[in-house]
Order: structure tokens, then sequence, then C-alpha cells
């Protein structure tokens, strides 16, 4: 096919398939059914002579060319966007759609106040924020982005660290006063604690250092595991149970007073930190800007 008589429209339908994930979810997006779908993509694998995906009943996925003409379509569709953006910022505007998703408990505290402001400022940029603790496919699930506190493995996506952390066991003074400072970590074992787990993440598990410098695995018990991180920071703060936790979650209650650290002299081992993740693929100005905004303006202690 040659340049002039290549048919953009028939690369954004690609694009929306590809990122939708099937023919039927496209066209649920667009508003449309299958079969212009289908014709749409046969158009454009019979102008490139060459077919753009593997075709299964169960899955579908993309041939080399595929993925090649994938990642070329999304910086055309980018650069597109970015056409319209720089005639809207002689206004001094932007304007555009971003959708950012986040966890509970780092949207509610960080995030979220600094896309309040950012919409502040541009009133005709459009942010849809999600809260949702459970693994997103940024791709499959059309977002632009995503602070997240582990690294992903997907290579179609970059992950800035903004924040990395350490973990401390902590207790309220109360629940020190009732029941004792644990000589080492066994005897954490009958003391009553609250502890995170959602499918694969859980602080049941943690490394540490011994006093050898020799990292060794330990395990945590709880009759009470919450999924919610919010909640497991007031249980014990109510002072019934110790928890684990990054610190970013608990410093003002460290510095307070209102909870103690537990065996401080054990060094959790940890490379874990807080990540801004999003599409390898070219971005919009739109994205650009909250991306920038949020390095800039997130703090964590």
């Amino acid at each position: 096919m040659s340049e002039t008589n290549l048919d953009l429209k028939l690369l954004m339908v690609f694009v929306d398939v590809v990122d939708a994930g099937s023919f039927t979810a496209a066209a649920n997006m667009r508003d449309t059914d299958v079969a212009y779908i289908s014709r749409q993509i046969k158009k454009l694998e019979q102008g490139l002579g060459s077919v753009l995906f593997n075709r299964s009943t169960r899955s579908l996925s993309l041939t080399s060319l595929g993925n090649a003409t994938y990642q070329d379509a999304c910086k055309i569709k980018a650069l597109s966007q970015n056409i319209v953006e720089s005639a809207n910022l002689e206004q001094e505007t932007i304007q555009g759609t971003v959708r950012v998703t986040c966890g509970y408990y780092l949207g509610r505290r960080y995030v979220f106040p600094v896309l309040e402001k950012i919409s502040d400022q541009f009133s005709k940029l459009t942010i849809e924020f999600e809260l949702n603790d459970d693994q997103v496919d940024l791709i499959r699930q059309r977002f632009d982005l995503s602070l997240r506190v582990w690294k992903p493995r997907d290579t179609n996506l970059v992950a800035q660290k903004l924040h990395s952390f350490s973990f401390k066991l902590v207790a309220t003074p109360s629940f020190i006063a009732q029941h004792g400072v644990p000589p080492s970590l066994d005897d954490l074992a009958s003391l009553p604690s609250v502890l995170y787990a959602r499918q694969e993440h859980s602080n049941k598990q943690f490394s540490y250092y011994d006093s050898e410098g020799v990292i060794r695995s330990h395990r945590l018990e709880s009759n009470l595991l919450l999924s919610d991180a919010e909640l497991i920071v007031q249980s014990v703060l109510r002072g019934s149970r110790y928890g684990i936790f990054p610190t970013f979650m608990i410093q003002e209650h460290l510095e307070s007073g209102e909870l103690i650290e537990l065996l401080p002299e054990i060094e959790i081992a940890s490379d874990e930190g807080i990540y801004l993740v999003y599409p390898t693929k070219t971005k919009t100005k739109a994205v650009e800007l909250v991306i920038d905004e949020l390095k800039r303006q997130i703090s964590f202690p």
C-alpha cells in the first residue's frame, strides 16, 4: 500500500481492536457491529498485503507486522491528537481525556489531591480516575497511566519509581503495655495481628537481614486478613493488634507517638517502591501534563 492510499481511519480501527482485545469489544467501544470492524481490518490487511492478527477461536494475537504496525499507528494517533492540542495551546488550554487508575490508599491520600488541582486549572481537560486495588491491564482497559506499589513485569509498560520505602512492624503504646515488647520475631506468633491480603499481594511473608547480614525469610500469621490498607491502619491504631506497613503509610503516626516500632533492630529487606506506570506508546500532551504534574507535586513522607 502506498503512503498516499493509506487510510488512517483503518489504522485507528486497528488500534482500537488491539487495545480492546477483541473485535467484539472494539465494536462495543465504537458503538458499531462486529461485521463492520472485521471489514475494516480486512481492508487494512489487503492493502498491506499481509495479515496483522493470528486468529484462533479462543484468542487474538498480533503478528510481527501487526505489532510493528500497532506501535506506529499509536504514534500517528497521538501525533494527530497533539496537532489538535497544539492549536488549543494557543488559547492556553489543554483538552482531551486522561484515564488514571490507582490503589485506594495511594489514590485517596496522595493522587486525588493532585488530580483535583489539575482539573481546576485545565477546565477543558477531563480526568477519569478509578480506584482499584486489583491488577489492572492498562492497555486492555484503556488507561493512560497508573500509580502502583509494585513494579510491573509487562515490557509494554514504562515504570518510573517515584519513591522508595521500607517496611516496619508497629503497634500502639497501649498494645505494648498490655503484651510487652516482643524479644524476637518468633515471639510475634503469640501476639494478635492484622495483615494485608489481596489476590497475589500479601505482607504475610517478608525477608530480613539477620545479625550477620544474611537475608532470611519470616512468615506472619493472623486470623484477620483485610484487603483495604486504610482499614488495617485503623485496626492497629485501635490498639488490639500489631501490623507491618510501608513507611509512607505510618510515618505521621510514628512521629506523633501513636505508633511505636517493634523490633527496630530488625532490618526488613525490601526494594519496593511507588511507581508511575504508563504504556510505551506515544503519549498525548494531556497525558504528559498529568504525568509531569504528578511527579512534581506528589510528596511522600
